[in-house]
């Protein structure tokens, strides 16, 4: 997100009934009272949390103690990113959004060695969505192999969301399903 005047959310935690096709555990739905929106993740992960950022960080098999002491950056990670828009934002549009991906889904400030693929706009009368997919570089010395990642921005009127998930390259058919249920699951809440 390019203006970084996030706020810090107020999250409730409540079960909800659907499954991953990993696990028999119900994810955790998470509501922002505060950003609007609610988000379904798996019940398996360990949460952390920052103003207006809460990530997963999860075993790509769920498995939640391994999730409890994996590397963030080995992990399979859903992560919401959400911040108020203030009423002089400038338009929010593919070329920015090709840019930040990079750092922001990767951690990549090299933006060339990170692929974009699948860019698809689309808008409707109360957001603006635009997703893909990126394939981050491997870092060698850190001992990082490829990872996949998923991203989607929903720029709504008073509110922005970086909703991605990201994967080691050799996970990726294992976390397909969590991940699609991640993206379902957003939905942003009333004003």
């Amino acid at each position: 997100m390019r203006k970084r005047r996030t706020l810090v959310g107020t999250w409730t935690i409540a079960a909800t009934l659907a499954a991953t096709s990993i696990s028999l555990a119900a994810p955790k739905t998470i509501i922002n009272t505060d950003l609007k929106y609610s988000i379904a993740i798996p019940s398996e992960c360990r949460l952390e949390e920052g103003p207006g950022t809460l990530e997963a960080i999860c075993a790509a098999d769920l498995d939640e103690a391994k999730a409890a002491e994996l590397p963030k950056a080995t992990a399979f990670l859903l992560e919401i990113d959400a911040e108020a828009v203030p009423s002089d934002a400038k338009p929010y549009a593919e070329a920015e959004f090709r840019q930040e991906v990079p750092e922001a889904v990767c951690g990549e400030s090299d933006a060339t060695r990170v692929k974009i693929t699948n860019v698809k706009i689309d808008k409707t009368d109360a957001a603006s969505v635009i997703t893909a997919d990126a394939t981050c570089p491997e870092i060698k010395f850190l001992g990082l192999e490829e990872r996949h990642a998923r991203v989607s921005y929903v720029i709504a009127p008073k509110y922005r969301y970086r909703l991605m998930t990201r994967t080691p390259a050799s996970d990726a058919a294992k976390t397909k399903t969590a991940a699609d249920n991640f993206f379902a699951s957003f939905k942003q809440t009333a004003e």
